[in-house]
């Protein structure tokens, strides 16, 4: 395989492992735990975040912005975890859903990262992979790659960040709103 090929085979290998994992945890962590928005189990988001939030430096953020109204944060992360999953898996998209990915993994991050070397690690090397797919884009086999052929747009960078983090921003200040 030339170095070319090989590059491009790793990059659509990393996006599909990177995909299952969203996949894995919004599907299987959230959408299909009935225990998730339930407020009468042992896993129910709001015990998380209130766990989370007692040893992170963004304490402040996460009782202002997740702890007022757990079940709709939990449903938005879950929805989120899927999109970053389905968009990556399909190629589509891949810097707008790395950039708000990243977000999701910085607050991770900063919310869990007190918690042990599990947590600290996985959400490290995520953001380190989302700001592979925000510079680099996707390349073969993906659906971002056939629109390039038509058109600039995919590869315009600045676009998708800032697209992508005025829909994050906005989230955040509709749930800040809704909390008060």
């Amino acid at each position: 395989m030339s170095r070319i090929n090989q590059n491009n085979f790793w990059t659509v290998v990393l996006r599909l492992i990177t995909a299952s994992i969203w996949i894995n945890a919004g599907v299987f962590g959230k959408l299909l735990n009935s225990g998730f928005l339930n407020p009468n189990s042992n896993a129910y988001v709001g015990f998380t975040i209130l766990y989370f939030s007692q040893g992170s430096p963004i304490r402040g953020f996460l009782y202002a912005v997740a702890f007022p109204h757990p079940i709709l944060t939990g449903i938005l992360v879950m929805i989120g975890e899927i999109s970053f999953g389905i968009l990556l898996f399909l190629g589509l998209g891949v810097r707008l859903a790395s950039t708000a990915a990243f977000y999701t993994n910085l607050i991770y991050f900063l919310s869990a990262a007190w918690t042990g070397a599990e947590e600290y690690g996985i959400n490290l090397l995520m953001m380190t992979i989302d700001l592979y797919f925000i510079i680099y884009g996707s390349n073969y086999f993906s659906i971002d790659s056939i629109i390039r052929k038509k058109t600039s747009i995919m590869d315009n960078k600045k676009i998708w960040i800032t697209v992508a983090t005025l829909i994050y921003l906005g989230v955040i200040f509709f749930l800040y709103i809704k909390g008060l």
